[in-house]
């Protein structure tokens, strides 16, 4: 979080919904995943003003992954449209399998307890 005065600029993480029942995009295991969006908020008094570097990920439960999601189904998905989520849709990093910060969307190695960028705690 960052402070100047009554301004602030922080990072958030929003749930968006959970697909119980359903098959994983990723390893096509029966399971269930969450949609998280994460962005930075410019704020006043704590009242948020501006959002940008908006991100959605699917995070899934099964095989414990966190892949991004295409923008524009993420928009839609936040809008409260029911998608079924393809696995070209979502771009996991299959070279180097990492986590992302729900915080701040650095790239974790799956060992890490807390954030090497931002310094929360993880799981």
């Amino acid at each position: 979080m960052f402070f100047i005065g009554i301004f602030g600029i922080q990072n958030k993480q929003k749930h968006i919904k959970t697909e119980n029942s359903i098959i994983c995009p990723i390893c096509e295991a029966y399971g269930r995943y969450d949609i998280i969006k994460t962005y930075n908020c410019f704020h006043i008094f704590f009242i948020p003003i501006w959002q940008w570097n908006k991100r959605y990920y699917v995070q899934t439960h099964c095989c414990n992954r966190t892949c991004e999601l295409h923008q524009e189904i993420g928009i839609k998905l936040e809008k409260g449209e029911s998608l079924t989520i393809e696995k070209e849709q979502i771009h996991c990093d299959d070279q180097h399998i990492t986590d992302i910060c729900p915080y701040c969307s650095a790239h974790l190695e799956p060992s890490f307890n807390y954030c090497p960028n931002c310094g929360n705690q993880i799981h």
